[in-house]
């Protein structure tokens, strides 16, 4: 059986489709122990948090990752938040397909959304009869 594997890191400049799931305000820091951003609310214990640097809030999209099959949590910041305002009404306007990559800015990443309004053509096939293991 052959099974595509696909990196969890996105290429640069790769286009990503997803499925836009909720977009949440949080408070997040950045955990040296585990090498990730870490989110922050009430259930979270003091020794955790004072080992956080890098405290912040932001705007955080949820997303379905079509590719990867996975979910993902993508930090905007505001400007970012703003253009994904943008291409997100346009969206609930025409439709389509929303998909973002990340760009390497010097030392910064920035993250850019696009809209695909047409984003593949349908292909009608028939579908054999049903036929059951067990008859």
């Amino acid at each position: 059986m052959n099974k595509v594997n696909y990196s969890t890191r996105q290429e640069n400049k790769e286009w990503i489709p997803i499925t836009i799931l909720n977009l949440e305000y949080r408070s997040m820091g950045w955990s040296p122990g585990l090498k990730k951003s870490v989110y922050i609310d009430e259930s979270t214990d003091s020794n955790t948090l004072e080992e956080l640097k890098r405290i912040r809030e932001a705007d955080v999209l949820i997303a379905y990752d079509q590719v990867r099959d996975r979910t993902r949590h993508i930090e905007l910041k505001e400007s970012e938040r703003k253009e994904f305002d943008i291409i997100y009404s346009q969206y609930l306007e025409k439709g389509g397909q929303i998909s973002y990559t990340r760009k390497k800015e010097g030392r910064k990443t920035r993250t850019l959304f696009m809209l695909e309004e047409e984003y593949g053509d349908f292909v009608v096939r028939e579908v054999p009869e049903i036929k059951y293991l067990f008859e």
